[in-house]
């Protein structure tokens, strides 16, 4: 089975993981998906005072090896085991996730383009371009709601780490894709624009 590896970028809150989720709808059976944040380092040798004093917005935070070879294996038609992790004790759970290959993997996540590595392997390479104000509602909605945060650690995290690994790491790379979608606009119509564009890549061999 030939498969393709298809890469979603963008800052938090951009919008990545619900574009894959209605791609996910739309394709049935016929996907697997990677979330680099499920990659970040094991953790759990460390105090959570001393895990919360982490710069997870840094490249350095992941474990690109083990993704790098995850990534590689999907390709060779292999199932593997992803790490869970845990947002609000920040480290990995005991439980792993089996993923088995198909013909669209998409891996999604804010530094994904930084590795050339896994770049290479990309058969298609989208970046969400979404306003900043914009992406930190989102954030702070989300890690309010679902990471038990509170909205003064969310702000310091916020301007400490995320904005100024978004500007030195992320937005550059705005450059490696071959689509960029808005965002804010129409999810539908997003979904659509990278449908048509996964379609003429594969010319019809799902």
């Amino acid at each position: 089975m030939k498969n393709y590896l298809i890469g979603i970028s963008g800052g938090s809150g951009a919008g990545k993981t619900t574009i894959v989720k209605s791609l996910v709808n739309y394709y049935e059976n016929k996907t697997a998906v990677l979330e680099l944040d499920s990659y970040y380092k094991d953790f759990s040798d460390l105090t959570f005072d001393d895990r919360g004093r982490i710069n997870f917005d840094h490249p350095k935070s992941f474990d690109y090896e083990m993704l790098k070879d995850h990534i590689y294996l999907l390709l060779k038609n292999k199932k593997i085991k992803s790490p869970i992790y845990d947002y609000k004790k920040h480290k990995r759970k005991k439980l792993l996730k089996t993923i088995y290959p198909n013909k669209l993997i998409f891996v999604e996540g804010t530094l994904i383009f930084y590795f050339e590595e896994i770049v290479k392997f990309m058969s298609l390479k989208i970046f969400m371009q979404t306003k900043e104000k914009v992406r930190f509602t989102r954030r702070l909605n989300r890690d309010i709601i679902y990471r038990a945060r509170t909205e003064e650690s969310i702000h310091k995290q916020y301007y400490k780490t995320v904005k100024p690994m978004y500007d030195k790491y992320v937005r550059p790379l705005k450059s490696e894709a071959d689509l960029i979608i808005s965002g804010e606009s129409n999810l539908t119509n997003n979904r659509n624009k990278i449908i048509r564009e996964i379609n003429s890549m594969i010319k019809g061999n799902l």
